[in-house]
């Protein structure tokens, strides 16, 4: 029964230690986040939130893991306790946010692309929406969000085809001269080719992912924090059951030889400590 105790205690180190990994990763993450964004003040000042996010998480995530570790290790009933607590609040919490994200997936794209017919037409948009806009289609290859008619006459350079593989691939998109924004193809009357693919159905493809992600992630931590729950209340109620006083036993004082039918029966003796007699 001992061994068997001292096998769980170690699976449940191992599992705790591989916790630690994971609270240490996402710090890391946090921290490759924060090298590669510091030279973009502006940038770095809107994924300042998302870094904190990291850091706490992984440094929580780090810290009840080794909390664990050190309970499991000592056999110390208290952080195994604030342990078993924890992760009961981590799975909670973990599918508080998760059940609502699955259910509202599909209205999310919609609101989505609620919010970008606010700002259409692009042409008439702020020029901060605009210059958003003209970084996306740069990133993606796409042309407006709805449509290339989003831009009414005045279709940005961001919108244009000009490697020649797009064009061979099919991307691409032969509009009229009218609709060109450079008064050089006015002129001359020649078609110009744009990314025929706008940006939102990427964007919600992007949104998808991301939400798969999260979803898989949340509901994955969450199985992981009500399986180390389970392990922890375990391995108290192990501790419990080792610190419960052995039953009284009784041994035969006589030998088994000597005894017969007429005979006395054999003595016995009560193995526990006798109380020391009083003083007189």
């Amino acid at each position: 029964m001992a061994k068997r105790n001292s096998c769980f205690q170690r699976l449940f180190i191992f599992f705790n230690l591989l916790f630690a990994i994971v609270g240490g990763v996402i710090i890391g993450l946090g921290l490759l986040g924060q090298f590669v964004y510091h030279d973009s003040t502006s940038e770095f000042e809107n994924q300042s939130k998302g870094f904190v996010v990291l850091y706490l998480v992984g440094g929580i995530t780090m810290a009840m893991s080794l909390l664990g570790v050190y309970g499991a290790h000592r056999q110390k009933r208290i952080p195994l306790i604030v342990f078993l607590v924890a992760c009961f609040i981590g799975c909670f919490g973990l599918l508080r946010l998760a059940v609502p994200t699955a259910m509202y997936r599909s209205e999310m794209e919609q609101i989505m692309e609620e919010k970008f017919r606010e700002v259409l037409p692009l042409n008439e948009a702020s020029p901060d929406v605009r210059q958003l806009t003209e970084r996306i289609q740069l990133n993606l290859k796409c042309c407006g969000l709805l449509s290339y008619t989003d831009w009414g006459n005045n279709i940005p350079d961001s919108c244009l085809c000009q490697r020649e593989e797009d064009q061979m691939e099919g991307t691409c998109l032969s509009i009229p001269y009218q609709l060109s924004f450079f008064p050089e193809f006015r002129m001359t009357e020649q078609p110009q080719m744009i990314y025929k693919q706008p940006c939102l159905p990427i964007l919600q493809g992007y949104l998808a992912k991301v939400l798969d992600i999260l979803l898989g992630v949340s509901f994955g931590f969450a199985a992981l924090a009500l399986l180390g729950a389970v392990m922890s209340a375990v391995l108290l109620a192990q501790l419990r059951s080792s610190t419960v006083a052995v039953p009284v036993l009784f041994s035969v004082s006589s030998h088994l030889s000597k005894f017969s039918f007429g005979a006395h029966p054999p003595k016995y003796s009560e193995l526990y400590n006798e109380p020391e007699k009083a003083e007189k």
